[in-house]
């Protein structure tokens, strides 16, 4: 298997964190041995290690799998914080209580998963031992990306990976790196009724993006670090009654929209790194 794995680093830590949740069995080794295929060499290097990835990933839990393929909503080489990330699966209702276990607890514990099974790998530790932020590989990211598109679950746009052009059906998620008048045209001709999250990470001209109204399923809307925030019509807000996740992270806001008291369902206000001071007056009482 080391042979096959053609001494590349990521492929052979790939496949150790595969082979250590197997039984210590001749025929299982064998198995995963037989799966790997041809030996790696130059010039199959990167199919080879696609498909050595491909092999880790299939072994996911379809839960696992679910919440592997949200990353690529972050672009190469982004920091993904653990708190967030547990908090916008939470949201999305990707996590279900078990065997006692909280959702907070079952998130942390597939974040965990991911990390002792090398899909994502470590970044930072805070001071009590636990992990605080991971990274994914750029390969792993390309082969989460095009699994994301076959399976048209999460559509990216203003990336330079894909677009919105290999979009099957309907959008259940959209990711916005970087909006202008040309994509605005396309969402305008899109269904976004049925969009359950909106991620614009430090997206810029934010103000061509279509109204909130218009997204009217979401359950996770994510601003971080958008600074023209300010920019943009917030007043739709209120209409978002499924929204349960709502970050304006880093984004300089200043006040926030009185109709934020409508909602109701939302359980996660992140509002680090802005100037609002104080909440509506009505808000704590809901």
């Amino acid at each position: 298997m080391l042979k096959k794995c053609g001494g590349l680093p990521l492929a052979i830590i790939s496949i150790s964190s595969l082979l250590a949740t197997k039984p210590v069995v001749k025929d299982e080794w064998e198995r995963v041995r037989r799966s790997i295929g041809s030996a790696l060499d130059k010039d199959q290097s990167l199919d080879g290690m696609n498909s050595i990835l491909s092999l880790n990933y299939n072994d996911l839990s379809p839960d696992l799998k679910t919440c592997l393929l949200y990353l690529c909503i972050y672009l190469e080489d982004y920091v993904i914080e653990r708190d967030i990330l547990v908090r916008r699966w939470i949201g999305e209702g990707f996590i279900c209580e078990e065997r006692g276990q909280s959702k907070q607890e079952v998130a942390e514990n597939h974040f965990y998963e991911l990390i002792n099974k090398s899909m994502v790998h470590l970044v930072e530790i805070g001071y009590d031992g636990n992990a605080r932020a991971c990274q994914v590989h750029d390969m792993m990211l390309e082969l989460i990306i095009s699994k994301s598109v076959e399976d048209n679950f999460i559509s990216l746009a203003g990336h330079s990976e894909t677009d919105l052009t290999n979009c099957r059906g309907f959008i259940r998620r959209l990711s916005v790196h970087h909006i202008d008048q040309e994509l605005a045209s396309i969402l305008k001709n899109e269904d976004l009724s049925r969009v359950r999250s909106l991620t614009m990470i430090a997206s810029t001209c934010i103000i061509h993006l279509p109204r909130l109204a218009e997204f009217e399923a979401l359950r996770v809307l994510d601003f971080q670090d958008c600074e023209n925030l300010h920019e943009y019509g917030m007043n739709d807000i209120d209409k978002l009654f499924q929204l349960k996740y709502l970050s304006l992270r880093g984004t300089g806001m200043s006040n926030l929209r009185s109709g934020i008291v409508r909602l109701y369902g939302l359980k996660t206000l992140d509002l680090r790194d802005t100037h609002i001071e104080e909440l509506p007056w009505n808000y704590l009482a809901h």
